[in-house]
């Protein structure tokens, strides 16, 4: 589901001189088809739009990438936080805004590819709106419970939840959430009954899990990494195809024989449709540059997150399968949100 790092740079088996060439060539050239104002960009303090209130690993992936521009661009980078309708408001703002490079968006799966299906009015077009700039991190959900549940494994927990139908509650961010969403297909691939609870955003919800008030849950990583270290949760196992670094013992899904049970969530840096390319291209290159900051590297996974990045083309195809796959769940589910 990952891509390669971004496109394009120096291939590492290169010789050295021959890798600075490549690279000074292909600057060069971004430069030779950047228009006039597109050259003189930036001129003034960039906007980077965030849909999520400060605090969360989106809104801290931001404010590292605002600071990263602030010194790769030399000008200012503004969070703005826009929170409601799962994202929507932001991304419409984003969407519409003028495509002259001063205007980010911090897009996520549900903006950009969830949301899409569920929403009756949708002011925007996740697809046609925006120029992908390219993904920062993707997060894997995982199936956690509180310690009172008598399960240390997947197929204990199965069994249990089988032995009490629908006396369990598992708690989502909201109706149409991914953690809505995944939870209703393990419960229809795995044959068990359990109540869903909606919450208005991940924080409540996880305050009545740790409380004892819930008994399961369908986070990603970084929304729990604190509880699992911590103990007051037990996580059973990852929707991934591949294990975690951040949780090494922690088995996945798909190994313990459940192939289609993978889900993620991620962020990606996202501009206004018809921003000049040679802008989209230069914001790829500093993006990149994050990406392989250690500093950056470390500080997300300290919160949870391993740092992936995508080629363009590889991150264009993902999101198109992201858009029908969520879009078939949404669909089978019948729900829409007005």
């Amino acid at each position: 589901m990952l891509g390669s790092p971004f496109q394009p740079y120096p291939d590492p088996a290169m010789p050295l001189h021959r890798r600075e060439f490549v690279a000074l060539f292909a600057a060069a050239l971004s430069l030779r088809t950047l228009p006039a104002s597109a050259q003189a960009w930036p001129t003034r303090p960039i906007r980077l739009i965030v849909p999520f209130p400060a605090g969360g690993s989106a809104d801290l992936s931001a404010r590292l990438l605002a600071d990263h521009l602030k010194t790769t661009l030399g000008q200012p980078v503004v969070v703005e936080g826009k929170v409601g309708a799962g994202g929507n408001i932001a991304a419409a703002e984003a969407a519409h805004a003028d495509p002259d490079g001063y205007t980010l968006f911090i897009g996520t799966n549900g903006t950009q590819t969830i949301n899409q299906s569920l929403y009756r009015n949708l002011t925007f077009d996740p697809a046609a709106d925006f120029a992908a700039v390219g993904m920062m991190w993707e997060a894997p959900h995982l199936l956690v419970v509180h310690p009172s549940v008598p399960a240390d494994s997947l197929e204990a927990f199965i069994a249990y939840a089988k032995s009490r139908p629908g006396a369990l509650n598992y708690g989502s961010s909201g109706i149409g959430s991914s953690t809505h969403l995944f939870g209703e297909v393990f419960k229809a691939r795995t044959g068990i009954e359990m109540t869903h609870v909606p919450y208005r955003g991940q924080g409540p919800a996880l305050t009545d899990l740790v409380g004892g008030r819930l008994q399961a849950m369908f986070p990603i990583v970084p929304d729990v990494i604190s509880h699992l270290r911590a103990g007051s949760l037990r996580a059973l196992a990852l929707a991934s195809a591949k294990g975690s670094s951040v949780l090494p013992d922690v088995p996945t899904m798909p190994r313990l024989g459940y192939p289609d049970l993978t889900a993620s969530a991620w962020v990606g840096l996202y501009a206004p449709a018809k921003t000049a390319g040679g802008i989209v291209q230069r914001l790829r290159q500093d993006v990149a540059g994050l990406l392989r900051s250690q500093t950056f590297i470390d500080r997300m996974k300290q919160v949870g997150i391993e740092v992936h990045g995508m080629a363009p083309e590889d991150f264009e195809k993902f999101m198109r399968e992201e858009r029908a796959r969520w879009g078939q769940i949404a669909q089978s589910l019948k729900l829409k949100i007005d």
